[in-house]
C-alpha cells in the first residue's frame, strides 16, 4: 500500500506533470474540479490542491478533509498574483503552499519530508536528553511566553512545536515556514493589509497573527524573516499589537509564537541580518534538539516506531537484521531523524521489507574527515560501495520499467544524481 494523494488541479497539462512527478512514489488521483474532489476525500493521506478551480475555490476543501484525515498533508498550489489566497489556506488548516510554477523536485521532496513527521504523532524520548527537552515543553506549553527551538536540520523542530502546541490548551495551530514566503509579501501574509496598500490588494485581508488568536503560530526558519518586519514582530511580541500594511489603526492578537531556526541566529545577529533585540526576546525559553548523533538512545526506538508505519503504507512485514541495527547505531546521521525515515523508507520499498546491512550500506554518507567513523566501519572498498549502488540502481530501473526519472524518486536522489552516477557506472 502507498500513500494516497488526490491531485487537484484544473489545468490538465499541469495536473499529468503533477501526477507524473509523484505518481511513482504515490497512489495518485486526479480530478479536475470541486464536484469530483468531493467523492474522493475518504482514505487519502496527501492533497495537492489548485486554490481557483473552475465550478469554485479550493480552499473548500480543506475543512472537509480535516475532519476526515487531521494529519492530511495538504499542500497548495497559487499563482504569483493570488499569494494572499495561501493565507487563506494556512489559517483553514493546509499544511504548505508553493508558487506556481512549481518546482517539480521540490514539490516531491516536500511531501517526503512531511509524510513522516506528520505520522509521528507523539516524540520518542528515550535518551536522557530528549526526556529533559519534552519536561521543559511540558513547562512552557501552558504559559504565553514564545519559545525558540533550534537545532540541525531534520532533528523535528516542527515536530517538538506541535507537541508544545498539543499540550497548551489553545485552539489552532498555523504554521508559516519564512523561507517560502516572497519578502515583499511577508508582511502582507503575517500582519495582513488594507484594501490599495499595494498593487493587487484589491481587498481589506487579515493576516496569520489575526487567524491564529486563541492558537499558536509556528514561524519556521525564523531566520529568513526579512530584517524590515523583525522590528513589527519584536513590537508583537512586546505587546500583542501590530499594525495590517497600510493602516494607522492597531490590532491586538493573543497568538502565541513558536519559533524554529537551523542557523546560528547569534553569527546572524552579528553580521547584521537579525535584529538582537528580537534574538533577546524569542531566547525568553530556547529550546535546543541536539542532532541524533549526539542522542543515540533514540535510534532504536525511533527506528521501530516508524517501521510501524512503514508496515501499515507497504501492506507487508518488515524484516530488521541485528546488523542493519549495528550499522545505524554506528552511523553518524547528517540529515538526523529525517533521514533515518528516508533511509528506512527507501531500503523496505527496494527490497520488499528485508532490512538488512548490505541493503542499507550503500545508502550511508562517508563521513567527512572531522568526524571519523568508529573502528573499521568504512573500511570496505570503495569498489566494494559501488559495485552495491549499481546493484541498487540496477533493481530501481527494473521495478520502474527503465523509467530514469522514476527511478531516481524511488532511491530519493535527484535525476541529476542517477543520471551522472548511471554514465559513470557505464549503465
Amino acid at each position: 500500500m502507498k500513500y494516497k494523494i488526490l491531485i487537484v488541479e484544473d489545468n490538465k497539462k499541469l495536473a499529468c506533470l503533477f501526477k507524473e512527478a509523484l505518481g511513482d512514489e504515490y497512489d495518485i488521483r486526479l480530478v479536475h474540479d470541486l464536484k469530483q474532489a468531493k467523492s474522493c476525500l475518504d482514505g487519502i493521506h496527501g492533497l495537492l490542491l489548485d486554490l481557483q478551480l473552475p465550478d469554485g475555490e479550493g480552499l473548500s476543501l480543506i475543512r472537509p478533509v480535516r475532519q476526515i484525515n487531521p494529519s492530511c498533508v495538504i499542500i497548495v498550489v497559487t499563482a504569483y498574483g493570488t499569494i494572499q489566497k495561501a493565507v487563506e489556506a494556512l489559517k483553514f488548516g493546509a499544511t504548505d503552499f508553493l508558487e506556481k510554477p512549481v518546482d517539480l523536485e521540490a514539490l516531491v521532496q516536500r511531501f517526503q519530508d512531511l509524510f513522516p513527521l506528520q505520522g509521528l504523532q507523539d516524540l520518542v524520548a528515550e535518551s536522557s536528553e530528549m526526556v529533559e527537552i519534552l519536561q521543559m515543553a511540558d513547562r512552557v506549553a501552558s504559559t504565553p511566553f514564545p519559545v525558540l527551538v533550534t537545532g540541525d536540520t531534520g532533528t523535528g523542530k516542527d515536530v517538538l512545536a506541535r507537541y508544545i502546541h498539543q499540550h497548551s490548551g489553545r485552539e489552532k495551530f498555523i504554521g508559516l515556514n519564512c523561507a517560502s514566503v516572497p519578502h515583499e509579501l511577508a508582511d502582507s501574509m503575517l500582519f495582513g493589509h488594507l484594501k490599495g496598500s499595494f498593487t493587487g490588494a484589491i481587498e481589506t485581508r487579515k493576516g496569520l497573527l489575526s487567524a491564529a488568536k486563541g492558537g499558536t503560530l509556528f514561524l519556521d526558519e525564523i531566520g529568513e524573516l526579512p530584517l524590515s518586519l523583525q522590528a513589527k514582530l519584536l513590537r508583537f511580541l512586546d505587546s500583542g499589537c501590530y499594525l495590517a500594511l497600510g493602516s494607522s489603526q492597531e490590532s491586538k492578537s493573543d497568538a502565541r509564537i513558536v519559533a524554529a531556526t537551523n542557523k546560528d541566529l547569534k553569527k546572524a545577529v552579528k553580521n547584521g541580518f537579525f535584529r538582537k533585540d528580537l534574538h533577546f526576546r524569542l531566547t525568553t525559553f530556547p529550546i535546543h534538539i541536539p542532532s541524533l548523533m549526539d542522542r543515540k538512545d533514540d535510534i532504536i526506538p525511533l527506528v521501530h516506531h516508524h517501521l510501524e508505519r512503514v508496515k501499515q503504507v507497504l501492506g507487508r512485514r518488515i524484516r530488521l537484521s541485528d546488523g542493519a541495527k549495528e550499522l545505524l547505531l554506528d552511523y553518524y546521521f547528517p540529515g538526523n531523524v529525517r533521514e533515518l525515515f528516508n533511509l528506512l523508507d527507501r531500503t523496505a520499498l527496494l527490497t520488499g521489507g528485508d532490512i538488512t546491512h548490505g541493503s542499507l550500506r550503500p545508502f550511508l554518507s562517508p563521513p567527512p574527515e572531522d568526524k571519523p567513523a568508529p573502528g573499521d566501519f568504512w573500511s570496505e572498498s570503495r569498489g566494494h560501495v559501488l559495485k552495491k549502488e549499481k546493484e541498487l540502481i540496477g533493481a530501481a530501473l527494473t521495478a520502474t520499467g527503465g523509467n530514469k526519472a522514476a527511478a531516481a524518486r524511488a532511491l530519493k536522489v535527484s535525476y541529476k544524481t542517477l543520471f551522472n552516477k548511471m554514465k559513470k557506472m557505464g549503465l
